[in-house]
């Protein structure tokens, strides 16, 4: 199946055992290329059941995908399909990345592994996000896809894993949003209530009170006298100096004048 709908966007199958038949659902992101004109192409793949694998009565079904960009398989077929016609690897891998973070995924890792870069064989890895490596939540909230394609180097096996978005993790955080909206109204009926009542002062301010005095204070204000202050002089001596001298020339001044 994945060969034959490589380019139909194959994303697995499902084989339910009835008394009528077998029953065969194929998951697909292009249903009408799995069906063909008519109902041609499924007709084909039809007689290639009953003969090649001898299954009675085969009933296909076709459904699609609901979204293809968070299907692990589909974009492993992509990414093996643009490795087969010749794209770099690390382009195709980095546009893999692009595409199913933007449909909303935790996290994706891609493997290549093969002769990529030289004729030992290696593995190539890309990834983004999160993604979970053991434990029930990978067995449950990753999916996982792989795909093989051959080129003039030889065969290279892709492997992409994605962490769906509706995974719940152990550090995820979720606000209940009615809650949320009856906490403010709940704020807002209070602050009304409170304008309503009087002003509401913002911040802090500085209040300012006159005290009277005591009858000891005044006892001490009224032995202060004023005329007994003396005036202090905030003038430099040097500066006191030369006004002298100056005082002192104009006086012989005068003297010689007269004389």
């Amino acid at each position: 199946m994945r060969s034959e709908l490589v380019r139909a966007g194959f994303a697995g199958v499902d084989l339910q055992k009835t008394p009528l038949g077998v029953r065969i659902t194929l998951k697909t992101s292009r249903p009408g290329l799995v069906i063909g004109k008519g109902g041609k192409r499924i007709q084909e793949i039809t007689d290639v059941l009953q003969e090649k694998y001898g299954l009675e009565l085969p009933q296909i079904e076709v459904e699609e995908v609901a979204n293809p960009d968070l299907n692990a398989q589909i974009m492993a077929e992509r990414l093996a399909y643009s490795l087969d016609r010749g794209r770099h690897y690390r382009r195709a891998a980095y546009y893999i990345l692009r595409k199913v973070m933007d449909a909303g995924a935790l996290g994706v890792e891609i493997s290549i592994a093969g002769k990529v870069t030289s004729q030992r064989a290696k593995t190539q890895r890309f990834r983004t996000g999160t993604m979970a490596k053991s434990g029930q939540l990978a067995q449950i909230g990753v999916d996982k896809g792989i795909a093989q394609c051959i080129t003039k180097t030889g065969v290279l096996g892709v492997k992409v894993k994605i962490m769906r978005p509706n995974v719940r993790t152990g550090d995820g955080v979720k606000i209940n949003e009615e809650l949320l909206k009856q906490a403010e109204a709940k704020a807002e009926a209070e602050l009304t209530k409170t304008k309503a009542g009087g002003p509401v002062k913002k911040g802090l301010e500085v209040i300012e009170e006159e005290t009277p005095l005591s009858e000891d204070e005044k006892e001490l204000l009224d032995v202060v006298d004023e005329e007994d202050t003396s005036e202090i002089s905030l003038e430099p001596e040097d500066e006191k100096k030369e006004e002298n001298l100056k005082t002192k020339k104009k006086v012989k001044d005068n003297e010689d004048s007269e004389s």
